[in-house]
């Protein structure tokens, strides 16, 4: 049990740490890892089952064997008689060496809560996934509809840059239109080679893809390049 237990938490962590990637999960790795954590949780819930009720099972014991000592019957026999016959191979390993004490139900209560606490890690870890999944499924509509609006401000957020001015600047260079421009392209003007250089996250993704422009430009401009890159629509716009 213990290592079992062990094992759940190391497998939580590596969940919680998620994949290390240039920019984010994409949904289908999301959903992924959804399937993952459901599976933990349904087995650290299972665990955490199995510890209460083990030590429900000491408990009882404790208390019959304590009875049935003051009486003067034989503790293990009379034990085994008095409780139910759910949990006799935990009786008859607490019970190896004739007597119950204190010390092993302690134990039992430090495992069950422990087992308690990953059950509502992994829980939790389900419920962060889920609320991810949703938001990575707004911001792809957001996308797909071009209400850019929204990714400005999420973008914005991540990097420090101002949402307004970040705006302007996309209205200066395309009038919002992800398609527009021949030599230079998408919502900020990118020409191909800039879009692919290695200072780009999402170089990988469509120069014509907005939520992929915005974040770039975001990004780009917490490293300052914004004067060098924009050098009209910049200082226009900030």
């Amino acid at each position: 049990m213990i290592l079992t237990t062990l094992t759940l938490a190391v497998a939580l962590g590596a969940l919680s740490a998620g994949p290390a990637t240039a920019g984010c999960p994409s949904l289908k790795q999301l959903r992924k890892e959804l399937r993952r954590a459901v599976r933990l949780r349904d087995r650290a819930h299972e665990r955490a089952r199995s510890a209460a009720a083990d030590l429900a099972v000491a408990r009882e014991l404790l208390a019959a064997t304590a009875v049935v000592g003051e009486a003067g019957a034989p503790d293990g026999d009379a034990a085994q008689s008095v409780l139910p016959s759910t949990g006799r191979d935990l009786v008859a390993e607490l019970l190896a060496d004739g007597i119950v004490t204190t010390d092993e139900v302690a134990a039992l209560k430090a495992r069950s809560t422990a087992a308690a606490r990953l059950a509502r890690r992994a829980a939790a870890k389900v419920t962060s996934l889920r609320r991810r999944i949703a938001r990575r499924q707004r911001i792809a509509e957001w996308n797909r509809r071009g209400r850019w609006r929204p990714l400005i401000a999420i973008a914005a957020a991540k990097y420090g840059v101002s949402a307004r001015g970040l705006h302007r600047m996309m209205m200066l260079e395309s009038g919002g239109r992800r398609t527009a421009g021949t030599l230079y392209k998408g919502l900020f003007q990118y020409h191909p080679s800039t879009w692919r250089a290695s200072w780009n996250p999402w170089r990988r993704q469509s120069i014509f893809d907005g939520w992929a422009q915005i974040r770039a430009t975001a990004y780009a401009i917490r490293r300052g390049m914004g004067p060098s890159q924009w050098p009209n629509t910049y200082r226009m716009a900030f």
